[in-house]
């Protein structure tokens, strides 16, 4: 279906891609043009990074007509886990002439990787023709209005973005805002749109009590579970719908609000004898797949969502369901999130929380009288931090408690591409005080440019190099216990750093990139 549109010109003066426009006939060019160059090279395996929408769908047809095999990465660090040759795309020139050949959708796989609750890559293959499917069953159950704006915080080289961000407006005549959406300034969308974000983007939006200036006509959330406050919040301004589905699967149901989720037209789902639920569908390849999710059936076509068995491990001869841990130390006034895993065979949990002066003590006190089994490892976190799809984010959070250092408290952050300022707070009973200064501690420079360096990747997804930093300078004395403003500046090849309180600077530097 996507594909006979190639080969002919009746698509050619419509707007595929808004800010800027771009009509269909200038897509194909480039598709065109791209083809040619992927064509040239041997390597069979295209691999695509691209954080670019128009760049992602240009390369991916490109790919689809050079007959080469696909694989989407989110991340570019996974590139090393790959054991074989392949190309990432250089930029394109349009080129002039037409499409030729036949091309079943049935024989075009797509690679996409989920890490799942493990964090360790796995491929999962599905073809166009799954993906077509999927994306005639969302327009079916959500009656999308023709020729509306798809709007999106996600990347495209995960399921949920593939299919919303990059297969449904293909497949449905739909337009796609080329700008991806990373700060709240960047909702200057004119006219009826929807978005496609993730439940942590949003919460973030919630959290500052954004207004949409123009809200859209739906909000698709996808990736974790959605809070009953962050669904609450964005329902007052569009129809939210939270969708549950899995990379192996796709999509499978949704529900707005409340327990009960509806299966999406064309799939199936019947609990195995373990409870875990089965999902058939066209969706995917197989005849089946079983997920680790237990589920309880309301009617043939609602079920609602009980835990996950991946989510139980074994301590000391007893099974503890983290999901359970959690919730229960959700109970404490104090906590706002959590997440507890194991970590080279610690159970870890971090927690958020927006009081300074509560310690971990605390938490592991009131934990204590619901589960003998409790967290070795704690990092108070002002956010759990997540993947551009919403999920866990299980390499910082290894990197967080991999340190030995003790965190900062963190009151605020404001970010966007070009800066930040992150206000936080160096405790004095932090563990690299210990030592320095017993009686009038300060702040050791090494552990100023860490935490710099620390930040400064977190906010801008970045990662910079080791020693590698400039100009740096010490100009007054940083003490703990004492509000500091962390001002970061994001330059084309450096960022610039600046830790201040009123008008005193303590210290700034410049790291490079």
């Amino acid at each position: 279906m996507i594909l006979e549109k190639f080969f002919t010109q009746k698509y050619d003066g419509q707007t595929l891609f808004v800010n800027p426009d771009v009509t269909f006939g200038e897509f194909k060019k480039f598709v065109l043009g791209q083809k040619k160059e992927f064509e040239k090279s041997d390597i069979e395996n295209v691999v695509l990074l691209c954080e670019s929408y128009f760049d992602f769908a240009m390369n991916f047809f490109a790919a689809v007509f050079a007959r080469k095999n696909i694989y989407l990465l989110t991340d570019k660090t996974r590139l090393n886990q790959l054991g074989f040759e392949y190309i990432i795309p250089a930029e394109p020139a349009a080129s002039e002439g037409i499409f030729e050949g036949e091309y079943d959708p049935r024989g075009i796989m797509i690679n996409l990787f989920t890490s799942g609750s493990t964090g360790t890559p796995k491929n999962i293959g599905k073809t166009l023709y799954n993906l077509e499917i999927e994306a005639q069953a969302t327009i079916d159950e959500f009656a999308l209005s023709d020729g509306i704006v798809i709007a999106s915080t996600t990347s495209s080289a995960h399921s949920y973005g593939v299919a919303f961000n990059f297969i449904l407006p293909f497949y449905g005549n739909y337009k796609i805002n080329q700008k991806k959406i990373e700060f709240p300034e960047q909702f200057d969308i004119d006219g009826n749109y929807i978005l496609i974000s993730t439940p942590s983007f949003m919460e973030k939006l919630a959290k500052y009590d954004f207004v949409f200036e123009n809200a859209p006509e739906k909000i698709f959330l996808a990736g974790a579970k959605l809070k009953d406050e962050t669904y609450s919040y964005f329902a007052k301004f569009s129809n939210v719908i939270d969708i549950y589905g899995s990379t192996e699967t796709g999509n499978i149901a949704y529900k707005r609000g409340g327990e009960n989720f509806t299966l999406i037209n064309g799939v199936c789902v019947e609990p195995a004898v373990d409870g875990r639920i089965t999902v058939t569908s066209d969706f995917f390849p197989a005849d089946e797949m079983i997920l680790n999710d237990i589920i309880e059936k309301i009617s043939d076509r609602e079920f609602v969502l009980k835990k996950r068995t991946d989510r139980l491990v074994k301590i000391q001869e007893k099974r503890i369901s983290l999901d359970e841990l959690e919730n229960n130390l959700c109970k404490h006034d104090a906590v706002v999130d959590c997440h507890c895993f194991m970590y080279d065979e610690k159970l870890c949990c971090a927690g958020v929380c927006h009081e300074p002066h509560i310690e971990a003590v605390n938490f592991k006190k009131f934990l204590s009288a619901y589960s003998e089994i409790l967290p070795k490892k704690w990092r108070i976190l002002d956010e759990i931090p997540k993947t551009l799809s919403g999920k866990t984010d299980f390499a910082k959070l290894r990197k967080i408690f991999g340190s030995n250092l003790s965190m900062p408290f963190v009151f605020s952050r404001h970010a966007d591409s070009s800066g930040a300022e992150i206000e936080l707070l160096f405790k004095r009973n932090s563990n690299f005080l210990r030592g320095h200064f017993d009686i009038t501690p300060i702040l050791p420079g090494v552990v100023q440019l860490y935490y710099a360096k620390f930040f400064a990747e977190d906010v801008f997804g970045i990662e910079l190099p080791h020693n590698e930093v400039k100009k740096v300078k010490f100009s007054n004395i940083m003490k703990p216990e004492h509000k500091v403003v962390l001002k970061l500046t994001n330059r084309d090849k450096s960022v610039e750093f600046t830790y201040l309180s009123d008008d005193k600077i303590f210290s700034s530097g410049i790291f490079v990139k």
